[in-house]
């Protein structure tokens, strides 16, 4: 199985950073490999399975990667590398994030305690897009389960280590399922018609997601929140756990709210407009902001 090392910018804790897709159950993790992170994935519409770790430390850290090919086929280890660092957020440079952090006394600590920790992204954006539609309104579980019975239907899968991982279905495949079979597998209507919809704009336009990391904040929200069936919630979610945006701030969301409470102790749960001003001088780092909050819970 061939093997290759990439940069990452530090610094970047690994351990701590995975543990967002252990809370949200996104990803099956092998804490005792160390390529505990892994991926089935398309690359270059070559199907790959990608195993991801880090060596070295959180001020020195060296991205590691091993990858095999289920059905054949080869792609250039540039491509891998690069695939491996943006689901690691390698090209993310924490340090002027920290800067704005050491300036608040409130939130100075969050530095320390979560030293060196990015945002662990999904393979494409079309998944976490989808991921965010069938998450709407229901627990993790019930949504874990409609995706992985999604997959099971129309993606595929490989088995390894005694765990099954899945390659989630391309639009253009979730484009021709009719709403009655999702509707059979658990899907609301609303939400079988969402996930087709996307997949057909997704079919259409290629590069539909392309542009969404250079946009600026509003723009990629009023370019998603045009889609039916995604709203400011999924919008912010997809552009930071699919897309990278940094500048993300996803207003109601419980997680936040309480974590800003929490944090500035507050007598009383903070409305938007609250979160919103005191977000405001975390700009352009508010999905950084966003995810210290969280991970203070």
């Amino acid at each position: 199985m061939p093997r290759t090392e990439f940069r990452i910018i530090p610094p970047f804790n690994f351990d701590l950073s995975i543990k967002f897709c252990e809370r949200t159950k996104f990803d099956v993790l092998d804490r005792n490999d160390k390529y505990c992170l892994k991926r089935f994935t398309k690359i270059d519409n070559t199907p790959v399975f990608i195993e991801i770790g880090c060596g070295g430390t959180a001020d020195k850290p060296v991205g590691l990667a091993k990858w095999s090919y289920p059905e054949g086929g080869q792609i250039d280890e540039n491509r891998i590398s690069a695939t491996a660092g943006k689901i690691l957020s390698a090209d993310i440079d924490l340090k002027p994030f920290y800067r704005k952090l050491d300036q608040s006394a409130k939130l100075k600590p969050l530095k320390k305690n979560l030293y060196g920790l990015k945002p662990i992204l999904t393979a494409t954006v079309f998944e976490s897009a989808a991921w965010a539609i069938i998450g709407q309104q229901v627990n993790l579980t019930f949504a874990t389960r409609t995706k992985i019975r999604l997959e099971k239907r129309y993606g595929k899968s490989i088995k390894t280590g005694g765990n099954q991982f899945f390659l989630f279905p391309d639009p253009g495949k979730i484009a021709g399922i009719r709403v009655t079979t999702l509707r059979n597998m658990q899907f609301s209507q609303r939400k079988a018609e969402y996930l087709i919809g996307l997949a057909k704009i997704c079919t259409k336009e290629n590069d539909f997601f392309e542009s969404l990391s250079n946009s600026p904040y509003n723009k990629a929200i009023e370019k998603l929140t045009a889609v039916r069936g995604i709203g400011i919630w999924s919008a912010n979610y997809l552009l930071m756990r699919g897309v990278g945006h940094l500048n993300c701030l996803p207003l109601g969301d419980t997680g936040l709210t309480r974590a800003t409470k929490e944090v500035y102790n507050m007598r009383k749960k903070p409305d938007n407009d609250k979160i919103e001003k005191l977000a405001r001088r975390f700009e352009p780092y508010r999905s950084l902001y966003t995810l210290y909050l969280w991970f203070s819970l």
